[in-house]
């Protein structure tokens, strides 16, 4: 309902405007000031002192779409509605594992559509499927490397999706669908301050440093001590700070992606 709810809003809006119908291309990557290198590991220093160094780093992407509704001025929300106001300008409605440790631009495999109406925030689904069902298998974050601080090392990984095991409590018990699913499927507002055209590249880039920084390392859980391996747990009930810091990390509206245009 979601999906054809948006298709139907993106189809009004560009049948009865009188703006412009434009196609253009979307990719996504590495966040150019990384200094990443496709193929190597990535380090870097968190803001709580960790010392992290990152073999893995991929991000499912679903979709995108672009809004005229501007972005709040909120840092870092975790939690937004499934149906964001405004009129929906752009979509690219096909999914992504974004290697965000690699800086080449990597195709969706779908052409975006939308049209030349200015564009104020974008919208990321973190889903390969019906955003409101209630189980998903998709493994939308994939993360491998080494965390250190003083003399202390965690070797780690993380392989989450958002399916059952991230279901939460209704805020009001009288209205049992208060707190969907979809919410946390879905980043946004992000801010993306653009006018769509004809033939450009929407390019989204992913910074997976902004998924640690509030990481306290020391709170995993050990999986394994020969060799020594600690997980995040891919599940809310049982989550320890980590795991809950890396997986709102991931849904943050700010830091972790940035969108722009070329053409």
């Amino acid at each position: 309902m979601k999906r054809l709810a948006l298709a139907v809003l993106f189809t009004g809006c560009l049948d009865t405007t009188g703006n412009a119908l434009v196609s253009f291309t979307a990719t996504a990557s590495a966040a150019p000031d990384l200094g990443a290198v496709q193929g190597q590991p990535l380090s870097f220093t968190t803001p709580r002192g960790f010392d992290v160094t990152l073999t893995t780093a991929r991000v499912w992407v679903g979709a995108l779409y672009f809004s005229t509704v501007e972005p709040t001025t909120a840092s870092g929300a975790t939690e937004a509605p499934c149906v964001v106001p405004g009129v929906t300008t752009g979509e690219v409605r096909g999914g992504l594992e974004v290697d965000a440790l690699d800086p080449t631009p990597q195709p969706f495999p779908v052409e975006g559509l939308g049209s030349d109406l200015p564009t104020r925030s974008a919208s990321l689904w973190l889903t390969a499927g019906d955003v409101n069902a209630s189980d998903e298998r998709t493994v939308v974050l994939r993360v491998e490397g080494t965390a250190s601080r003083a003399g202390t090392v965690w070797p780690f990984t993380a392989s989450f999706r958002i399916g059952t095991n991230r279901v939460t409590p209704p805020r009001n018990p009288a209205l049992p669908s208060s707190n969907p699913i979809c919410e946390q499927r879905i980043v946004t507002p992000i801010g993306f301050d653009a006018t769509l055209s004809q033939g450009a590249t929407v390019q989204l880039f992913v910074d997976p440093r902004a998924f640690f920084a509030s990481v306290n390392f020391a709170t995993l859980e050990q999986v394994s001590t020969s060799p020594p391996l600690f997980r995040f747990r891919d599940e809310t009930a049982t989550a320890d700070q980590a795991d809950t810091a890396l997986f709102n990390g991931l849904r943050a509206n700010s830091g972790p992606y940035r969108l722009e245009v070329s053409r």
